[in-house]
């Protein structure tokens, strides 16, 4: 994801399409459309080139999400975007509910089981169609899913996370 000087860092998601001929976008979504719908300005980025546009509307559509742009009024204007990835600046986003996070502010917290013992410190969040939590310490790496029952405690101001050590997740 890169961060941007300008603070465009977060990414909505990618320009997959057209719709009509009027230049609505349709937008393959890498967040929650409920974080991003007060979004008003955008940069997309495509190979090399970086533009900059002002959102006119952006709205959930059956599956789909659309996105419309300021001075991108045809299909011809919004066609040579296709493929390019969507940020958006954080402070556009909705407040965050007291238990949520974003993935980046868990990387670099402290790991303790739920009954006290050190683990080690978040390394990264992994993908895999799931999310698991990477946990090294020292030489050991750990790849814990990160669902409520196997980590019920994030507590982002005490920079900590604790884990329930089943049998066998630590090994």
């Amino acid at each position: 994801m890169g961060s941007a000087p300008d603070g465009y860092s977060f990414v909505i998601g990618t320009v997959t399409g057209v719709r009509g001929l009027s230049g609505e976008m349709r937008v393959k979504l890498q967040s929650d459309f409920d974080m991003i719908e007060t979004v008003d300005s955008v940069q997309l980025k495509l190979g090399g080139t970086t533009y900059n546009a002002k959102v006119k509307w952006i709205k959930a559509e059956g599956k789909a999400v659309l996105l419309r742009l300021f001075d991108y009024d045809s299909r011809e204007e919004t066609e040579p975007l296709i493929g390019a990835t969507i940020y958006t600046q954080k402070s556009q986003l909705r407040e965050l509910d007291e238990d949520e996070w974003w993935f980046g502010d868990l990387v670099g917290l402290n790991v303790f089981t739920t009954g006290g013992a050190p683990v080690g410190v978040v390394s990264a969040i992994v993908d895999s169609g799931s999310y698991l939590l990477e946990i090294k310490d020292g030489e050991k790496t750990y790849l814990v899913p990160f669902v409520k029952a196997l980590v019920p405690v994030v507590d982002i101001k005490a920079k900590r996370v604790e884990i329930e050590a089943l049998p066998g997740l630590l090994e």
